[in-house]
């Protein structure tokens, strides 16, 4: 992989999550960054600096929204960084929540992976994968 590819931060406690998200994403030409809780997270953002961040609602040590309120309040830097959320389910005042903290777009659980991809290009401002023989558009 080439330094100018996206670099996408997964912030995930679910091992097998966090991977399938790496064999999803790595694939399409970005680097993904992974923490499995969301004080890690924070901290692997603010050294990162990633392009796209995708959060869990739902980590052990702190919500996926206050994860996003420290990379939005704390980091200039990262404060224009485009944050998916991933979640299981979500209560009706949490999606408010969320949009208010800074989150882009949610990805709910379970996911289908041409929604992840397609959702991640969108974040990143990219309609086709990294492969111009392999379209979105041929998938759907």
């Amino acid at each position: 992989m080439t330094s100018t590819a996206a670099t996408v931060l997964v912030c995930e406690d679910d091992p097998s999550l966090r991977l399938l998200f790496r064999l999803t994403i790595e694939p399409q030409g970005y680097n993904v960054v992974e923490a499995g809780d969301g004080r890690s997270g924070i901290e692997l953002a603010r050294s990162v600096e990633p392009d796209l961040i995708i959060v869990d609602m739902g980590l052990p040590d702190c919500s996926g929204i206050e994860v996003v309120r420290a990379i939005r309040g704390g980091e200039p830097a990262l404060a224009k960084t485009p944050v998916l959320m991933a979640t299981g389910s979500m209560q009706p005042g949490d999606r408010l929540t969320a949009e208010d903290a800074g989150v882009d777009a949610f990805l709910y659980k379970p996911f289908n992976m041409i929604r992840l991809i397609t959702e991640v290009q969108r974040l990143l401002g990219k309609r086709e994968t990294s492969d111009p023989g392999l379209s979105l558009r041929r998938l759907h």
